[in-house]
C-alpha cells in the first residue's frame, strides 16, 4: 500500500508569500521565522537549463525582467531582482534553486518543490531539477517533487525514483487513482474549495498523502483537517500556525 509523503500541517506557500516576495530567499527566511518547518517553491529553467525558483512562465509579474524566463541565460537571470514591488525587500534577487536548497539545508526545513515547466519544456525542466536534487538535497530532510505536468512527473519517476512525488490537480479527476499509480505518486495535491469529504476519504484510505492549496483562513484549514487532509499550503503560515496551535 502507498505511504503518504509527510510534509507539515502548514506549508509556507512560495515561502511566506503573503508577507514577502514570493519564491525568494527572503520569503523562505520569513517562513522559518514564522515557525514553518516546510516550504513550497516552484522551479523553472533558464535557456541554459539552470533551475530558478519562479512561478510564472513570464518574468514580468514578479521580477525586474520581462519575457519568458526560459528565454534568458542563467547569467542574465542572476542580474534580476524579484522584490515584486515590496519596498522593504528592494533588491531581493531572483534565486537559483541551488541557493534555495542551500538556505533550506541551513535552516533544516522541508521542501515541496513544484516542477513548473514552460509548455514544451516538461522533460528538460524535470531533468534539470532532478539533477540539482540528486546533487544537493540532504537525505534527512522531507522532500516531495510535485507537478501539474504528468510528463514532468514521469521523467522524475524514471530519473530519481527514490524521491517522493505528488500529482497536482485543481478538481480531483475521476481517474485519480490510475494517474497516481501510473506516476508512482505518494501524494495528491488539490485545490481546497474543490475537494469533497467523500473524495478526501477515498484518497486517504487509498494510502495517499492529501494536501490542499491555497488556504489562508484557519476555519477552512480546520474543516479540511476534519476531512482527513494531511496539510495545507498557506501564504500566511504564521497566522495559521498560531491560530491552529500547531507546534
Amino acid at each position: 500500500m502507498t505511504e503518504p509523503a509527510v510534509l507539515a500541517k502548514v506549508i509556507a506557500h512560495r515561502g511566506a508569500s503573503g508577507d514577502a516576495p514570493e519564491n525568494t530567499l527572503a520569503a523562505i527566511n520569513l517562513a522559518h521565522q514564522s515557525g514553518a518547518t516546510c516550504v513550497e517553491l516552484d522551479a523553472s529553467i533558464s535557456s541554459d537549463n539552470i533551475p530558478f525558483v519562479h512561478h510564472d512562465d513570464s518574468l514580468d509579474r514578479c521580477t525586474s525582467g520581462s519575457g519568458y524566463l526560459c528565454a534568458h541565460t542563467a547569467e542574465e537571470l542572476d542580474s534580476l531582482t524579484a522584490d515584486s514591488g515590496w519596498e522593504q525587500y528592494k533588491g531581493e534577487p531572483l534565486p537559483r534553486l541551488q541557493a534555495a536548497i542551500a538556505l533550506l539545508t541551513r535552516l533544516q526545513m522541508g521542501l515541496n518543490l513544484e516542477i513548473k515547466p514552460t509548455p514544451g519544456l516538461e522533460e528538460p525542466t524535470a531533468l534539470a531539477v532532478c539533477e540539482i536534487i540528486r546533487e544537493s538535497w540532504p537525505i534527512d530532510l522531507p522532500l516531495v517533487l510535485s507537478s501539474f505536468s504528468r510528463e514532468s512527473l514521469a521523467v522524475a519517476r524514471d530519473t530519481l525514483p527514490g524521491a517522493a512525488r505528488a500529482l497536482i490537480v485543481c478538481a480531483v479527476p475521476a481517474d485519480w487513482q490510475h494517474q497516481t499509480q501510473l506516476l508512482q505518486c505518494r501524494n495528491l495535491h488539490t485545490a481546497a474549495p474543490l475537494l469533497t469529504a467523500e473524495q478526501a476519504k477515498n484518497i486517504t484510505e487509498a494510502g495517499l498523502g492529501l494536501y490542499c492549496f491555497t488556504v489562508n483562513k484557519s476555519a477552512e484549514a480546520h474543516a479540511l483537517f476534519d476531512m482527513g487532509v494531511h496539510g495545507v499550503f498557506s501564504d500566511y503560515p504564521q497566522k495559521l500556525i498560531n491560530e491552529l496551535n500547531i507546534e
